[in-house]
């Protein structure tokens, strides 16, 4: 497998890199090429604007009527030494700063200077600073071109060099120029822009060929070099500035080789690793993996109980205890469905002897019901009736009902148990009113209820003293049925206030409807209520619980615990699976 991996991957991978090599390194030049150009664009258009921006503001400064009678009236000004002076120097310092702060950025700065050299800045600029430089800056100055913008060129200064614009505010009244606007655009804006070029030579040049900013051994393009070097250059359409960009071919060409073989070489060593690694590991993981096929072949033949033996702390191991992990989970499952279709099984074959129809018994209790009550004997007619909604129920019991319905058919229970009992019992029903709809298994709460009656009313004597005297009287036994919703949980309670029971007897009850899906404890007597639970769970899932606490009536609450649905819908949503 090493052998061909080396002679069908590594050959043709190494073949077709070379052969890519030569074919890609003239495209990937042209294309850097164009790379180039458009960040040379992008640079500048940043530049552009910058320039347009200074062009607005002194076309602004130019043809303002009312900015250029305040320049004529100041521009004789040596200093403030009127409030009229004062005055033109406050309106033209506002307009100055608004123009200032509205177009241009931090690093670019205007000064206004009239026929006695006062300066006026846009900012917090200090004059005293451009004072000593205005003879050099007047003497490029030609102030018979007011029309246009004249650049001045670099200006060391202390501190920050700038590039000065010009533009000469002509007065055709006064038929002479009333002010020079100087712009300064410090030289760290335009290192700044160029800074984004990560690799080799970039600089701005003016329309002259002189160096503004960036590399300073690049100058205006030079023939002899344009066969050895790759050049890029774009002229500023405003003012013919130029940006160039230069790289050695050979020097990209070099770079372009290097990468190729330190790849290939870097390539070859692990390729020598891996086939070193790859013939010592191979060993190590033959047998586990072949052991790993055998447990899988004999857990899938019915073994169940076959499982991997797991040795040190490595990858493998890891592995092998997640299969076993996995082969128990797959055991307890198997065991899991075969139970619930055993108690399926059981479930569906009570049904079937439920589903015998007794008619004639339904039409013989009908006709007694009838003769008792030509006889006006209601009470009597009251409990056929009552019997005969029993019947007619154990013959539907695979069927479902709503809670509303669950609740009525309890009530005809209690008045059959009442007759047999001869104790008056009292049932009270709370149903929500969204809850009276939900789909519920058919006889699930009768178990609840015979529980109540048996063992809290009928077994046991349950008698309270009587309020005014020492006489005794039975207590009014009642039951209770609440239905309510509690967070995202569907609560039933059957509650009765009989003699209860004590504490151990209550927690082997709870004990025994929490393990249902085990074998029932053969010793307990109430097996109907574990069979409750077990419907229960089959109806509406795992998460559905049966328990049993005492309440403050004296006596014991049967509560039933129903998760809502998790996708979203009502109540009236729920559906039993049992049958």
């Amino acid at each position: 497998m090493l052998l061909s991996f080396l002679l069908f991957i590594i050959v043709p991978m190494v073949a077709v890199s070379v052969q890519s090599f030569y074919l890609i390194k003239e495209s990937m030049l042209d294309k850097l090429h164009a790379t180039n150009e458009n960040m040379l664009n992008v640079i500048g258009a940043e530049f552009s604007k910058t320039i347009d921006d200074a062009t607005f503001a002194s076309h602004y400064i130019v043809n303002d009527t009312g900015f250029k009678t305040s320049l004529r009236q100041f521009a004789d000004v040596k200093q403030l030494n009127s409030f009229a002076d004062y005055e033109n120097f406050s309106q033209i310092k506002a307009v100055f700063s608004l123009i200032n702060s509205k177009t241009l950025n931090r690093q670019t700065h205007m000064y206004l200077i009239n026929r006695q050299h006062f300066i006026i800045p846009s900012g917090d600029d200090e004059p005293a600073k451009l004072l000593p430089h205005l003879p050099e800056l007047y003497s490029k100055i030609n102030f018979q071109q007011p029309e246009r913008l004249q650049w001045l060129g670099l200006l060391e200064e202390e501190g920050a060099s700038k590039y000065y614009i010009a533009r000469v505010i002509y007065d055709r009244v006064s038929k002479g120029h009333t002010a020079v606007l100087l712009i300064g655009i410090e030289q760290s804006y335009f290192e700044n822009a160029l800074k984004s070029v990560k690799s080799w030579d970039v600089a701005l040049l003016d329309d002259h060929g002189e160096r503004i900013a960036g590399s300073t051994q690049l100058l205006a393009s030079d023939t002899n070099k344009m066969d050895s070097r790759m050049r890029s250059e774009v002229v500023l359409s405003k003012n013919g500035w130029k940006l160039v960009y230069e790289m050695s071919n050979n020097t990209f060409r070099g770079i372009f080789s290097r990468t190729l073989y330190i790849g290939a070489a870097e390539v070859m060593l692990f390729v020598l690793i891996f086939s070193l690694f790859a013939l010592l590991i191979s060993k190590r993981l033959h047998r586990p993996i072949e052991q790993l096929q055998q447990v899988a072949g004999q857990f899938g033949n019915g073994k169940l109980d076959v499982r991997l033996q797991v040795k040190g702390e490595d990858e493998l191991a890891a592995v092998s205890k997640t299969f076993n992990l996995m082969l128990d989970q797959l055991q307890q499952s198997i065991y899991e469905m075969e139970r619930q279709q055993e108690q399926r099984r059981v479930l569906e074959l009570e049904a079937l002897f439920m589903q015998i129809r007794p008619h004639f018994l339904l039409n013989t209790l009908n006709s007694i019901k009838c003769s008792l009550m030509l006889q006006d004997d209601r009470l009597h007619s009251g409990r056929i009736d009552s019997l005969m909604s029993l019947l007619r129920a154990y013959m539907k019991f695979n069927t479902l009902a709503t809670l509303q319905e669950e609740c009525e058919l309890m009530a005809h229970y209690i008045d059959i148990m009442q007759m047999r009992s001869d104790i008056p019992i009292q049932l009270q029903v709370d149903v929500e009113p969204q809850l009276q709809l939900l789909k519920f298994p058919k006889l699930l709460l009768q178990p609840l209820v015979e529980n109540a009656i048996i063992h809290g009313f009928v077994d046991t004597d349950v008698d309270i003293e009587d309020i005014l005297g020492n006489d005794t009287m039975r207590k009014q036994s009642q039951i209770w049925i609440s239905v309510y919703h509690d967070s995202d949980t569907i609560i039933i309670e059957v509650a009765d206030n009989g003699a209860g029971m004590d504490e151990s007897m209550l927690h082997r009850l709870n004990e025994s409807v929490l393990r249902c899906s085990d074998e029932p404890d053969p010793s307990y007597e109430r097996v109907g209520l574990v069979n409750v639970a077990q419907r229960l769970i089959l109806s509406f899932g795992s998460d559905a619980t049966l328990s049993f606490a005492h309440n403050r009536y004296n006596g014991i609450t049967a509560r039933m615990q129903i998760p809502v649905t998790s996708s979203g819908g009502t109540t009236s949503d729920i559906q039993s699976d049992a049958y």
